[in-house]
């Protein structure tokens, strides 16, 4: 049945696998935090995460997230609706997102269905990323509507007025705006020159038929629906965004009212800093060192087939053989570098800073937060003597480490550490640092 929209971008995916890639986010909010996580690697300094009441939605609203970052441009609109292709990587820049799939996998954890609105330089450009209108309309592959506009006029960016036609026609039908006037008031809300509104609609529902996401209870916050018990942030989006970032550089707002996000190490009472080096956390350099040496012997073999080309060659075939060889025997030389460099890291002693303070305002509230690249991965851990139920060491203690990706990766949900082994390891030494600023200070 995909013949019915031939020429219409595919997101080289099948339907099972969207469902089956949304459930790695077991904690809710882990999926929320990952389309928080695109804004900020977009360079935003506002993002808004909202509520619209819409009764004729499964849910009864949208869940909408805006923010003033770069923006998308048509081409890079088109990256996004694959999993695994992203163009975040940098040397000079540390992004969050790694993998290319926060916004597949965190969006369809929540909704079914998802349409986004971006704007950069001088182009509009609209996703429609649909699991019903897939399913409506027999797709196995999800197809995905990307009609594009010129900003000042307004004018459709296509050479192919059918194709445009016929995407108009698909978001018109199963998006929550239903003509083009609706459509274009999305653009309109992205308030700079640049920037990206998304917005979740038919949100996943519990066994009572309510959603998952309360956005009625507490009209300045998004709850888990159900019981509020336990911590704060494990039911509070508010709360949770609060922590969610080592260094918070992006206001974020929920339902219009702006979140005090908090820099933990400067929110404690009678904080300390230990430096703690270690050679212990080789798992991620042992991979890149295996990476580069799978890349030293590719380059060697195509070094090896040039040779022999240099020497078949002959008369002006020559030439150009003997220019492949060059070009061979430099990446050879530079996959060799590459290598060296590894190795030496790997032997390297790696240092990370852990900040202890006390929770003054919430003593029950204590533990380890553990951070990635900044990022937030794991909260309220218990260490060393906070594990003992009969002991008050480390009562109301907190604990703040900010993991570099080259020490220790996250997994692709970011809710844990690839490296269990180590970071088992880590808590432990945690659990020691807890004791010696124990004593240190006197708590």
């Amino acid at each position: 049945m995909a013949e019915k929209y031939p020429s219409l971008h595919r997101a080289c995916l099948h339907l099972e696998f969207i469902h089956a890639n949304s459930t790695t986010h077991g904690f809710l909010f882990g999926a929320l935090a990952e389309l928080l996580d695109n804004a900020r690697d977009a360079g935003a300094a506002r993002l808004d995460v909202f509520s619209v009441d819409n009764e004729k939605l499964q849910g009864g609203f949208m869940l909408c997230f805006l923010d003033d970052g770069c923006g998308m441009s048509p081409e890079e609109a088109s990256y996004i609706i694959n999993f695994g292709i992203h163009k975040k990587h940098s040397p000079t820049l540390k992004f969050i997102g790694q993998y290319g799939n926060g916004l597949k996998s965190g969006s369809m954890r929540i909704g079914k269905d998802f349409i986004l609105f971006t704007k950069k330089e001088e182009t509009m450009t609209c996703v429609l990323f649909s699991q019903t209108f897939c399913e409506e309309e027999g797709l196995s592959e999800v197809v995905v509507p990307m009609p594009s506009w010129l900003t000042k006029t307004r004018e459709s960016l296509t050479d192919d007025p059918q194709k445009f036609s016929t995407e108009l026609s698909v978001i018109y039908k199963f998006s929550p705006f239903q003509n083009e006037a609706e459509l274009m008031q999305q653009f309109d809300v992205i308030y700079g020159k640049c920037g990206t509104l998304l917005v979740i609609y038919n949100l996943k529902l519990l066994l009572n038929g309510e959603p998952e996401l309360d956005v009625k209870t507490d009209k300045e916050d998004i709850l888990m629906a159900g019981d509020l018990e336990g911590f704060p942030e494990t039911w509070s989006f508010r709360a949770y965004t609060s922590v969610l970032y080592f260094d918070p550089c992006m206001k974020i707002f929920i339902q219009a009212k702006k979140v005090q996000t908090k820099h933990l190490c400067y929110c404690l009472y009678r904080p300390r800093k230990y430096l703690y080096a270690t050679s212990s956390f080789k798992g991620v350099l042992k991979n890149e060192v295996r990476k580069a040496q799978e890349a030293v012997q590719m380059a060697e073999l195509t070094l090896k087939e040039a040779h022999i080309k240099v020497h078949q060659a002959d008369g002006t075939a020559a030439a150009s053989a003997q220019d492949i060889l060059e070009k061979a025997l430099e990446d050879a030389e530079a996959k060799h570098k590459n290598l060296k460099e590894k190795q030496r890291e790997l032997r390297k002693a790696k240092t990370l800073s852990l900040f202890f303070g006390v929770n003054l305002e919430n003593p029950s509230q204590d533990g380890m937060f553990l951070y990635s690249n900044s990022r937030l991965i794991k909260m309220h851990e218990k260490v060393g003597p906070q594990l003992k139920r009969k002991s008050l060491l480390g009562t109301g203690v907190v604990g703040i480490v900010n993991i570099p990706l080259e020490i220790m990766e996250p997994s692709h949900n970011k809710q844990q550490f690839l490296h269990i082994q180590e970071y088992n390891h880590l808590l432990r030494v945690m659990g020691q640092y807890l004791i010696q600023y124990c004593k240190d200070t006197g708590i």
